[in-house]
C-alpha cells in the first residue's frame, strides 16, 4: 500500500528553519545564487546577511531555488539560543497568504512602538 502525504514544503519553511537554526543558505533569484544568513522571514519576503555588511532583502516568490547544509540545521552548537535545534525532516503544511487590495503594501515585520 502507498503511504500519501499531505505535507507541503515551501522556500518560506525551509528559510524560516534555516533562521531558526542560524544554518547559512544559498538562493536562486533571478539567475543569482546569493549567500547567507537568515535574519528574518515572513510569509512575502527574507533578509539575508552575507557576514561582510551586506544585506539582502528577496521576495520568496521570486526564490527558484534554495540550498542548505543539512548538518548545519541539525547540529546543536550551531543553533541559535532563540532556536528551537530541532532535527528531522522540514514539514508544513498548506500556507495562506491574505489577498492584498491594490496598492497595499504588507511590511516585512512590523515597526516598533
Amino acid at each position: 500500500m502507498t503511504k500519501i502525504s499531505s505535507t507541503m514544503l515551501s522556500v518560506g519553511t525551509l528559510l524560516r528553519r534555516a533562521e531558526d537554526t542560524g544554518a547559512a543558505v544559498r538562493v536562486l533569484v533571478q539567475g543569482t545564487w546569493l549567500d547567507g544568513r537568515v535574519l528574518g522571514c515572513d510569509g512575502l519576503g527574507a533578509v539575508l546577511d552575507d557576514g561582510d555588511g551586506h544585506q539582502s532583502l528577496v521576495r520568496l516568490d521570486s526564490v527558484v531555488a534554495v540550498t542548505f547544509s543539512r548538518v548545519q540545521m541539525e547540529e546543536p552548537d550551531t543553533a541559535r539560543a532563540h532556536g528551537g535545534g530541532a532535527s528531522g525532516p522540514i514539514e508544513a503544511g498548506p500556507v495562506t497568504v491574505p489577498p492584498q487590495s491594490r496598492g497595499e503594501h504588507t511590511p516585512l515585520s512590523p515597526a516598533p512602538y
